[in-house]
Order: structure tokens, then C-alpha cells, then sequence
């Protein structure tokens, strides 16, 4: 059986399977009842472990040490002997380092264990709204809940969705302004 973790962020909760495992993204997946085309995020330790799988420019590297960890979601291309290595059918991956201790303890031990980031997806069903409280969630669910082998319960989050921002080949596009102000991250590589 997959595992397949719900857990906190600083901003909701998210659902995390071992992001370098095709048969475990699929579960995540038919879980949320989502289109196999959309992308998922990817969660880390730190800017490190995005350097690991991603290549990071000069503004890249700025964005990444002045908001993360935070609620900034950077999409930007995976290296080609990851994709390589892991038959990944992807160019880009949006990567995710929460400040939230919960969530940092559980990627420490997870990366420790298997080393492979976790997907950081909402853990909503698909098309449907992001819920606040784990039995919200659960419910959400319905019967299929029974396949989130592992719930980490930490209350309430209702935090502002993270930024989402893309930067490819030095050109940094905002796809979803949340948390921070893409202002900000402008302002950041001026």
C-alpha cells in the first residue's frame, strides 16, 4: 500500500507521497480524483535540497534565500539527470520549504529515510475547497480517506495560500500571488 501522509503547513494542509515514485503519485491522484497532466509541488529541507533537483541561476538563488523557508512556491526546471534517474515525465517542479515546524520535522525524517521530497498538494479533492481542520479533510474524503495512511494533526490552518512563482532561464513569472506580495519578490532581484 501506498503511504500517503496528510500533514500541516504554515499556510493548510497538504498530502505528501514520495515524490520520485510514479506509482505512488498516481495513488495521490486517484485520490483527489485529479487530471494526471497537472503538476504536484514538491516539499524539502532547505534551498540545498532544491539545488539537488533543480537548477538554480543567480536570481533564482536570490528568491530562494530571501523567502524560503516560507510560503513561496517556485517552479523551476528539474536537472536532467534527475529526470534521468527517475524516468520523471516533468521539466519543472514547483518546491516548497514551509517554516512550520510540524511539516520541517516530518520532510527531516522522510528525507533522512527514503531520500525523496514529499509532494506538498492541498489535501482537498479536486475542484473542491481546501478545508481547515483534519476531520474536515477526513470527511472531504468520504470512504477514500481510509487511504491517507498517516494523519498529523496540528489544528487548525487557515493560513493565505503561498505565492507561486516561476523562473525559467532568468525570466520570473508570477503564477498565483498569495502570502507574499509578488511586489516583494521583485523588489527582491532588482
Amino acid at each position: 500500500m501506498t503511504e500517503i501522509i496528510l500533514y500541516p503547513t504554515e499556510t493548510i494542509y497538504g498530502l505528501g507521497v514520495n515524490a520520485l515514485d510514479i506509482n505512488a503519485i498516481n495513488a495521490l491522484f486517484n485520490l483527489k480524483k485529479r487530471p494526471n497532466e497537472k503538476a504536484v509541488s514538491w516539499i524539502v529541507r532547505n534551498v540545498e535540497d532544491i539545488k539537488r533537483y533543480a537548477i538554480l541561476g543567480e536570481k533564482e538563488q536570490k528568491i530562494a534565500e530571501t523567502f524560503l523557508p516560507g510560503p513561496l512556491t517556485l517552479v523551476l526546471p528539474i536537472r536532467p539527470e534527475i529526470i534521468k534517474q527517475y524516468n520523471l515525465e516533468i521539466e519543472t517542479v514547483a518546491f516548497r520549504v514551509s517554516p512550520d515546524p510540524v511539516a520541517q520535522k516530518l520532510i527531516a525524517e522522510y528525507m533522512e529515510e527514503h531520500d525523496a521530497p514529499l509532494t506538498c498538494t492541498s489535501a482537498n479533492l479536486s475542484n473542491e475547497p481546501v478545508m481547515k481542520t483534519v476531520p474536515e479533510i477526513l470527511e472531504q474524503f468520504g470512504e477514500d480517506a481510509e487511504k491517507i495512511t498517516r494523519v498529523i494533526d496540528d489544528g487548525k490552518r487557515d493560513g493565505e495560500p503561498s505565492t507561486v512563482i516561476s523562473v525559467i532561464d532568468g525570466m520570473v513569472g508570477g503564477i498565483r500571488e498569495g502570502a507574499i506580495p509578488l511586489s516583494d519578490i521583485h523588489a527582491a532581484i532588482q
